[in-house]
């Protein structure tokens, strides 16, 4: 029977659907043509991207928060162009002095910006004339970069790290620090832009090509490190009790105490050297990020995230002593990690740890999440949630954050309905709304399409990027169910694991994993500007015998979530995905025989948007 309801879901989706396209944009069109995408959603036989690998090397001072650095990187052109200049970011710049933000920076942090000391391709040192910086991003003139090309450059540079004014990264207290986006790199050269040139303004978030990552970080001794990829030389740098509970929390689903405040005031956490330089690898991630701390407490565990292979990632939570609301942390990210690889979406976890660190924001990085202590409970759980998610996107499928954030944020937005309950299991679902329901509608609402640096407004902002997106995919699971849209999404994270898909390939993708043609909802819910209003408009009833008729004021289509409250204060429900609007229809008719005497009929559920609830409720005046 679940069989033949799929089948004739599918036939009568894809029957309406034929006629429906999507809108594409000429870029898009091209790629279609020069064949590096597909219409069924997979990459296109010609499909390209390029790569650089980095060396980095960094000696950073936390007293004077003076970061001298110096990076290699191996460059190879896979496109079919011929590269005249490269497009370095320089993401420290969004601190300049004159620089453009969206973002307040106080006074007392602006400074001169990233200061490059040298810069040399292939051996061939570079003059100042030839690299041009502008905002956050610097062009640098070269000898033309040929088609299959790799080349070898060498910056060396330096930049004073942030006080305050945290924007992702910087000064946490007097000894803490999250330090990321700290080393110059090349811009994403690709098949649909070209260079990225959106510039770092604060708000927008990022797009990075794969690479390998080799990083030697150079501290004070008495400064612990964690960051992107393994520590490669944990012998060098820790006490031998310390390395044997890393050992015990990466084989262990117990919760492993690896720094505590004894180990602390004893000072007995490193060996007693000057400074200590930490090596870390990690191969194909999109970034490299770390984070310092001389009075922080560390807890670990680890989780099986393979059956098949049996593999385990390590989970930490780095944290202030003093922050309370830390302490269950460790047990959230555990169980998130645990769920994302066994309950949504059923991925193994595609990394060897997880790192939370005790910070001034709640942002992602590859392996690594800086998470405030929050103040409530629920904002903990979900945040620490959401943040982990997105080492599924936009990390291990590279999505473009600075055009499409919704891409990755509607994801991990969705992943917080799904795995809050799971997580904390007296947990009642009262997801906030509101910002969807205010900006419905109104002159600043426009689709989720909308690149991101054109959102405006703050409810807006928010509802296009992170709550419409995550509403549209559980609207679109509850349709499709649990198997067949987790087939569809397996689809897409295959195909385009490791690469850069853009919108069209996402949506295609999720037509052809489940064999449907999904393009009206894509378009409704997407590309439009729609309204989400239903309302109860007829109610007929001889005795027990109803007759709802549901109708739809609005254009969004939206589930219908219909309570029964019988007299004796128990419920039923009845519900139709949002499939029962494909037609266009504007009004669904409900029949169902009461059990008993009915006290009221209830419209909606805590994940359904209206921009009118005071017409969804209609009470029975007699029974």
């Amino acid at each position: 029977m679940k069989i033949l309801l799929i089948i004739l879901l599918s036939y009568s989706f894809n029957h309406f659907c034929n006629a429906q396209e999507l809108p594409v944009i000429r870029s898009v069109e091209k790629a279609y043509k020069n064949g590096t995408r597909s219409t069924k959603g997979t990459p296109g036989r010609l499909y390209w991207q390029n790569t650089a690998n980095y060396n980095i090397k960094v000696n950073f001072n936390p007293t004077s928060r003076r970061l001298n650095g110096n990076v290699d990187i191996n460059y190879t052109n896979n496109s079919p162009d011929t590269l005249k200049n490269l497009l370095f970011k320089l993401y420290p710049n969004l601190y300049k002095t004159d620089a453009v933000r969206n973002q307040y920076i106080e006074v007392a942090d602006m400074t001169t910006g990233v200061q490059i000391n040298s810069f040399t391709i292939d051996d061939h040192k570079l003059d100042s004339t030839q690299l041009l910086i502008q905002q956050t991003n610097m062009k640098v003139t070269v000898k033309p970069i040929l088609p299959g090309q790799k080349v070898h450059i060498t910056v060396n540079y330096n930049y004073i790290l942030n006080k305050t004014s945290f924007v992702r990264t910087g000064e946490v207290d007097s000894g803490a620090f999250f330090i990321a986006y700290f080393f110059p790199r090349i811009a994403v050269y690709d098949d649909i832009d070209g260079w990225n040139k959106y510039p770092y303004a604060g708000k927008e978030e990022f797009y990075n090509d794969y690479g390998d990552f080799r990083a030697e970080i150079t501290v004070p001794c008495n400064y612990q490190l964690w960051a992107t990829g393994d520590l490669k030389n944990a012998k060098e740098v820790y006490n031998p009790e310390i390395l044997q509970r890393i050992d015990q929390a990466e084989k262990n689903d117990a919760i492993i105490d690896v720094i505590t405040t004894k180990d602390l005031k004893k000072g007995e956490v490193t060996l007693n050297k000057v400074t200590h330089t930490w090596k870390f690898e990690a191969d194909h991630v999109i970034d490299f990020a770390f984070a310092m701390s001389n009075h922080y407490l560390w807890k670990s565990t680890s989780v099986l995230v393979d059956s098949v292979t049996k593999r385990r990632t390590r989970v930490d939570a780095v944290f202030n002593t003093d922050h309370e609301t830390y302490f269950p942390v460790i047990g959230y990210a555990r169980k998130t990690v645990a769920l994302m690889s066994h309950y949504f979406p059923k991925v193994p976890f595609p990394y060897s740890h997880e790192t939370i660190f005790d910070g001034l924001d709640a942002m992602e990085y590859p392996m690594m999440v800086n998470n405030l202590p929050f103040a409530t409970q629920i904002e903990t759980i979900q945040l620490t949630s959401h943040e982990i998610f997105h080492s599924l996107f936009p990390f291990y499928v590279g999505t473009n954050e600075t055009k499409y954030s919704f891409m990755d944020e509607g994801w991990a937005t969705m992943a917080e309905f799904y795995l809050y309950p799971k997580l904390d299991s007296a947990a009642v679902m009262r997801y906030d709304l509101s910002s969807f329901n205010n900006s419905a509608g109104t002159a600043e609402e426009v689709p989720v399409m909308t690149l991101t640096p054109q959102l405006y407004g703050r409810d807006a902002r928010y509802t296009e990027k992170d709550l419409k997106p995550a509403l549209a995919m559980a609207y679109l699971k509850e349709m499709l169910g649990d198997e067949l849209f987790l087939q569809a999404m397996h689809y897409y994270m295959d195909n385009w694991k490791g690469k850069h898909p853009i919108p069209y390939d996402f949506f295609y993708s999720m037509n052809t994993g489940s064999g449907i043609n999904l393009n009206w909802f894509w378009k409704n819910w997407f590309f439009e500007a729609n309204v989400p209003d239903l309302a109860i408009s007829k109610v007929i009833h001889q005795k027990l015998d109803y007759t709802i008729t549901i109708a739809s004021p609005g254009t969004l289509a939206v589930p219908i979530h219909l309570t029964i409250i019988y007299k004796d204060g128990s419920t039923q429900t009845i519900n139709r995905n949002i499939s029962c609007w494909i037609k266009g229809n504007k009004f669904v008719k409900l029949h169902f025989k009461a059990k008993k005497p009915v006290k009221e009929l209830v419209l909606g559920s805590p994940l359904d948007v209206d921009i009118q609830p005071e017409n969804n409720r209609f009470i029975q005046e007699n029974g």
